[in-house]
């Protein structure tokens, strides 16, 4: 019994040992525990200083921008991390530097750079090391008993976006003007744009995040911090796709909550499903850079998509700007532009217009609208004269005339944060009436992607006498302007200054560069560009054309009548048009006396010119039609001046009417003092924009002054097109540009990391 006490005692003692040591460790691991939470609560304290000291750093700064004082930015955050009960130590420490930020592999990283707008701190503090360190350096020389801490922050504040329009004055369907003219094209009723009026969706609007959640895209925070701008865009455009502007409404209609809305954006829905033009349109919603979409991000510079999300889009912007871009490429006949009821004017949208969204440097575009006027003296004229002007003289006058009104583009230049409410700065850069002459296929007509320049190709723009007298096609420069907008508030449109000297000068100038084209008729237009060749078609070649239009109108039974053709030639033709002007006007004033012009026989032959007798053109040109010897009646002429002699009796048979050809363009081309054919004044009346009228001398004018009578007028008018008719049916400012912003957001300073 006693061994088994004894025994027991034995163990108990052994229990207690293990104990002991099972306490012990237990306790150095406590120690050890609370050490390694001692250090991380010092790194937490750390952290959260600089992280203080990075916000409030950034906060005092100019417009939160580190560059604006890089120097003062240590100060501040030395301030801060004061405040806080840091830097009282010798053993602290705290560096702050401007950074830039940028995204490498979804990962926010910084670099040191004096331009950079963020704030970077960096804390560090000398504390003691664990316990182990400690203990080690007791039993060894060499292991220090303290170790530094570090922390770092970066601070940024978020870029300050807007969203805004360009051409504003395009997307108000309240007003009925142009959209209004284009729905009523295709059958739509104007009073369902209403709902966009100021009771309507003109108040309603959407932030970017709410768009995309509409469309089934959900994106977290640091999501959104991972993806570049053309990297959303490019998630959008695969989840979401192309849109049709059913879509785009039916959208609309699902986040008003106003039930009167609701229905007016249905029937305007199911108007639009019963149109393939607008059914069938494919649009792209995102769209960065210069490609075509209906709100446009920011392209450049790294800037996190996050900013841009919270930002109001207005319904009743994007709802009009679905509906024009529906139209894009198409061609629209609009009755109220025919020019003087002689012409029909085509209208096509070639770009449409944007929603910009972003921060400094976005850019939104106005929609670019190209005209087509087809101005051709076949279509102008009609009965007799049309027969005149295309068989007897050759002639014919086509000028296909493109038009791009307007190309504006607003950049956004600053966002003033500093002030309530936010103001923002637009740079608005315009290119007016850009003018080309040429012809362009018809699947360019309407191009997005090309110029009227770019797409026009050489057209025969005149015809004389059979002559091509000017090829080619021609670009009548457009007007360039900028200015800056400034101070522009929320839901506030302001519209750039118009220049009406300068917008005057464009348009007198697009006129009479048009009227000097025309007076190629008469002379090489003053201002032919490189694109443009014109003939200079020989006197001799142009006689030779119009004397045989009198010889032909002199014909009888198929060979021309000498004696016909020189009254027509003298007196003109005893038919007349319906102005009472003469078909065919006198060619020359008075028969003209010419030295030695009649032939004297010498029995055989005719006698040299020495021997002939004087006498007038018609009494030289009667004679050369009789033969004057024997070998003249055989058909051999022994005419010594140049003439045929014309009356032989094979030449009567068969060369009768090119042997009177040749005399007749011979007896015009060497006549003293010439042929009045185009005169300096005629081209220069013609080009004459002051006057509606045609003063000129000459035969060619005054032949060709009927078709120059209707032909001027609607050239000149052209003018009053672009300045009045454009406005009064349009609704289009030329020279004015509306900017619009519908929101902005200022970001607040935040951690980057």
């Amino acid at each position: 019994m006693r061994k088994n006490l004894l025994k027991i005692s034995h163990q108990r003692g052994a229990f207690s040992l293990l104990a002991a040591a099972t306490l012990l460790v237990l306790l150095m691991f406590l120690g050890v525990a609370l050490d390694t939470g001692r250090l991380y609560l010092e790194q937490r304290r750390l952290q959260k200083i600089a992280d203080m000291a990075a916000i409030e750093s950034l906060l005092r700064l100019p417009n939160s921008d580190c560059s604006t004082s890089p120097g003062d930015a240590q100060l501040f955050a030395i301030d801060s991390a004061q405040r806080n009960n840091f830097l009282n130590s010798p053993h602290q420490n705290l560096n702050t530097e401007c950074v830039a930020v940028s995204t490498v592999s979804g990962l926010r990283e910084t670099t040191a750079s004096a331009s950079g707008d963020a704030v970077q701190t960096i804390t560090s503090s000398q504390v003691k090391s664990s316990i182990v360190l400690q203990a080690a350096s007791w039993m060894a020389e060499g292991v220090d008993n303290h170790i530094t801490l570090t922390a770092v922050a970066a601070a940024q504040r978020p870029p300050a976006v807007a969203a805004f329009t360009v051409g504003s004055q395009l997307l108000r369907l309240h007003n009925n003007k142009l959209l209004g003219q284009l729905l009523q094209t295709i059958g739509l009723d104007v009073d369902y744009l209403t709902l966009l009026d100021s009771h309507g969706l003109a108040n309603t609007s959407v932030s970017a995040s709410g768009l995309l959640e509409a469309l089934g895209v959900n994106l977290s925070v640091n999501e959104l911090k991972a993806l570049s701008p053309a990297g959303l865009v490019e998630l959008v455009n695969t989840q979401v796709g192309l849109l049709g502007v059913r879509d785009i409404v039916d959208l609309s209609t699902d986040l008003v909550g106003d039930s009167v809305l609701q229905g007016s954006l249905s029937v305007l829905g199911n108007a639009i499903l019963s149109d393939p033009l607008l059914d069938n349109a494919n649009l792209q919603l995102f769209g960065s850079g210069s490609e075509a979409a209906l709100i446009r991000l920011n392209a450049s510079g790294d800037y996190p998509p996050e900013a841009v999300m919270d930002t109001q889009i207005n319904l009743g912007d994007l709802i009009a700007t679905s509906l024009l871009a529906g139209y894009a490429g198409r061609s629209l006949i609009i009755p109220d532009l025919n020019l003087l009821g002689l012409l029909d004017v085509e209208l096509g949208i070639i770009e449409p217009p944007s929603i910009g969204i972003g921060p400094i440097g976005t850019k939104a575009y106005n929609a670019q609208i190209r005209l087509y006027l087809n101005v051709n003296s076949n279509h102008l004229i009609g009965g007799l004269l049309s027969w005149l002007t295309n068989t007897v003289l050759g002639t014919q006058i086509h000028l296909p005339i493109w038009i791009d009104l307007a190309t504006s583009q607003g950049t956004l230049t600053d966002i003033d944060c500093s002030v309530n409410p936010v103001e923002v700065d637009i740079l608005v850069d315009s290119s007016l009436l850009n003018v080309c002459i040429g012809e362009v296929p018809d699947d360019l007509k309407w191009s997005t992607a090309n110029s009227c320049l770019t797409a026009s190709s050489d057209k025969e723009l005149i015809r004389l006498l059979g002559i091509p007298l000017l090829t080619g096609k021609a670009e009548i420069a457009p007007l360039y302007a900028q200015e800056q907008l400034t101070g522009i508030q929320l839901h506030e449109t302001q519209s750039t200054e118009v220049n009406p000297l300068s917008l005057g000068s464009a348009v007198d100038n697009i006129v009479g560069e048009l009227l000097d084209l025309l007076s190629g008729l008469f002379r090489r237009p003053a201002s032919l560009d490189n694109n443009l060749t014109y003939s200079e078609a020989g006197q001799p070649l142009l006689l030779k054309n119009l004397a045989a239009q009198y010889l032909q109108a002199s014909t009888n039974n198929g060979f021309y009548n000498v004696d016909a053709v020189t009254a027509l030639i003298l007196n003109g033709s005893n038919e007349y048009d319906s102005a009472g002007n003469q078909v065919l006007p006198p060619l020359i004033d008075e028969d003209w006396m010419l030295v030695n012009s009649i032939p004297t026989s010498c029995l055989l032959t005719t006698c040299p010119v020495s021997y002939w007798n004087n006498g007038t053109f018609s009494q030289a040109f009667n004679a050369y039609t009789k033969p004057g010897g024997l070998l003249d009646l055989l058909g051999i002429s022994t005419l010594s001046n140049g003439y045929r002699s014309c009356g032989g009796l094979l030449n009567v048979l068969l060369t009768w009417n090119n042997c009177i050809e040749y005399n007749l363009v011979k007896f015009l081309t060497e006549k003293p003092g010439g042929i009045d054919l185009s005169q300096n004044q005629d081209g220069n009346s013609i080009a004459d924009s002051s006057t509606q009228t045609v003063n000129c001398s000459g035969t060619l004018c005054l032949l060709l002054e009927p078709v120059l009578e209707l032909l001027k007028p609607v050239l000149s008018h052209i003018g009053d097109l672009l300045t009045g008719t454009i406005t009064d049916v349009l609704g289009l400012k030329i020279g004015q540009t509306d900017v619009s912003v519908e929101s902005a957001t200022c970001g607040a300073p935040s951690l980057i990391h």
